[in-house]
């Protein structure tokens, strides 16, 4: 019986692999601090476009009693966790940049600066995504108000008041056991 199927792996590709694979997480460290720049940048212009965001839902809430839309609440929320992840990056910068060596070509420590690098490159995608959602044309949305108004009704029984008088004392006897009402 012959082969019924056979694997070619040339070295060639092996190679060319493992090298796409390490320029790209090479890239990570390469471009750090210009990424880390781009984040700051970016991140102002997502702080910019969420205070005006904010101010626009402020002043419809109060002047128009107006509700802020679902989208509108759960973007401002995501902005706000991921602003709390980047300012810590930013927090971090000076020391993970201290490590470059070689214009940033290398590192004194490759391991932190390639997981702080990959890190820095999630959030500036996180923080790009955020601002193409946070372009709201509109941002509230009408209160509905109740369409009906309760109108109280009055206890009392219009025209039958004779009868309800006599089954309320009739109710209050012991000789009686069954009361019997038959109406029109």
């Amino acid at each position: 019986m012959g082969n019924i199927f056979s694997v070619s792996i040339s070295g060639h590709s092996i190679f060319s692999r493992c090298l796409n694979c390490t320029v790209a997480k090479t890239a990570y460290i390469r471009d750090l601090e210009e990424n880390l720049g781009d984040l700051e940048t970016e991140y102002q212009k997502l702080i910019e476009a969420r205070n005006d965001v904010t101010r626009r839902v402020m002043i419809a809430e109060k002047q128009h009693e107006m509700k802020r839309l679902d989208q509108v609440q759960g973007c401002l929320s995501r902005v706000e966790v991921v602003g709390t992840e980047v300012e810590e990056i930013i927090k971090d910068r000076s020391q993970e940049i201290e490590r470059l060596c070689l214009g940033g070509y290398c590192s004194k420590n490759c391991k932190s600066n390639y997981k702080f690098g990959k890190r820095v490159a999630e959030k500036l995608r996180a923080v790009a995504t955020l601002k193409s959602e946070g372009d709201f044309k509109d941002v509230v949305e009408r209160v509905l108000k109740d369409s009906v108004n309760e109108i109280p009704i009055d206890p009392m029984i219009v025209g039958m008041q004779s009868i309800f008088d006599k089954v309320w004392r009739c109710l209050g006897e012991k000789q009686v056991g069954i009361i019997g009402l038959y109406g029109a």
